[in-house]
């Protein structure tokens, strides 16, 4: 009895799948009792499960649906597979498209060639551009790399952050999981996937809110540690001490945003965190700081002997605590440390948000919309005191160190 294409129809069972012969050439074999199923025999004598069908009516295209190999798939598991081909086609659908497609994907969408798009479209707009994909490529990349994006589960996720947490970082492995759930989401974004493994995966740390503010004494112990190291990382601790700014928008501020003439630091809205443009006034003091750096070095006003922007905080920040014996503490806490000290100089708190440039203060709701004042003249007024306020407590911490190695002498 002839069936598909010609080829032999017999009833499939245990015993006749064993006992058929192998062929000089590709042989199928179609079930009597369930018409488009069969078995392929190759001249190596091995037997593979598939379905033929038609994606629409009679004369439509043929498609061929490969289930898998006899011994790794049983008859009846090979049954029940053909079956819901069967079901699939009479619902429109076409399975074996729908299977090639899952195999192109699997190439296609490999994690590290998803990332890696992820962090060229999306993360190099980012002012943290550079902490963000050393952290990406080095937890999820190293983790999911020749993967595809498509096999990557909630528990993958969740080993990923757990594993950076036995490593004794919480507040790392709550960042990686937050860069983790942004990627992801960019993914279901771009249509690469339906939905994201990482939702509902929640922040393995938890986070409170700093309140660390240096006292008078300990800011001009910490200058005065990072006048004795120099250099760049030296520079950028004074000027985020008399300016109250950003670390990274300190560390890649270039010369052309200086106008020593103005004594402005302009920067542009590509480099803020709320990405809008924001001026400086320099005090000064910071415009000492400035004139005794080497504007010839390099684009960037901190420069490094490479000529790039300083890289290295974590190496230098150990030095300065050392130097300095002021512990616990960041250097993002320095901006908490100059607004705490404008208000003990009397400088209105809505003043000290246009010098952070926050993208929402004191001044906000309905009356925001409406407050467009920048404060240009009371902020010059408010840095230029507290540069002041900061040379003075260094001059007196200065004075009391040298007291103090005279008595010790």
């Amino acid at each position: 009895m002839m069936g598909e294409s010609g080829m032999p129809s017999i009833k499939l069972t245990k015993s006749s799948l064993d006992a058929l012969p192998t062929p000089s050439r590709d042989v199928v074999y179609w079930d009597s009792g369930c018409p488009g199923f069969g078995v392929k025999v190759t001249p190596r004598g091995r037997k593979v499960f598939i379905v033929l069908y038609r994606t629409g009516g009679a004369g439509s295209k043929l498609r061929k649906y490969t289930i898998g190999p006899y011994g790794r798939v049983t008859l009846h598991q090979a049954r029940v597979a053909a079956q819901k081909v069967f079901a699939a086609k009479l619902e429109g659908r076409d399975p074996a498209g729908e299977k090639r497609e899952a195999r192109r994907r699997i190439v296609v969408d490999r994690v590290d060639d998803v990332l890696e798009s992820f962090i060229a479209q999306y993360v190099s707009r980012n002012r943290s551009a550079d902490e963000i994909t050393r952290l990406l490529r080095r937890e999820v990349g190293r983790a999911w790399g020749d993967r595809s994006i498509h096999d990557i589960t909630k528990r993958d996720v969740v080993e990923v952050i757990s594993s950076i947490e036995q490593r004794g970082a919480p507040i790392a492995a709550n960042k990686t999981l937050k860069s983790i759930k942004t990627f992801l989401r960019w993914c279901v974004g771009r249509a690469v996937l339906e939905r994201s493994p990482a939702d509902g995966v929640p922040l393995p740390a938890r986070e409170t809110s700093r309140d660390r503010v240096l006292t008078d004494g300990e800011l001009a112990e910490v200058i005065l540690a990072a006048r004795k190291i120099g250099g760049p990382y030296g520079g950028i601790v004074e000027f985020l001490a008399l300016t109250a700014q950003r670390r990274e928008e300190v560390a890649r501020a270039t010369w052309d945003e200086i106008d020593l003439g103005q004594r402005t630091w302009t920067l542009p809205k590509a480099r803020t965190k709320n990405a809008k443009g924001h001026v400086v006034h320099l005090s000064e003091p910071a415009i000492a700081l400035l004139r005794r750096l080497d504007e010839g070095r390099g684009p960037f006003v901190f420069c490094q002997s490479s000529g790039k922007a300083f890289s290295g905080f974590s190496r230098f920040k150990r030095r300065l605590d050392l130097y300095s014996e002021v512990t616990d503490w960041r250097l993002h806490d320095l901006r908490r440390t100059c607004v705490s000290g404008m208000a003990r100089l009397g400088i209105a708190p809505h003043v000290a948000d246009k010098i952070l440039n926050h993208q929402s203060g004191t001044i906000s709701g309905v009356a925001a919309v409406y407050q467009r004042h920048d404060f240009l003249a009371e902020r010059k007024h408010a840095l230029e005191r507290w540069g002041l306020h900061v040379a003075r407590i260094v001059i007196e911490g200065s004075t009391d160190r040298r007291s103090v190695i005279r008595r010790v002498a």
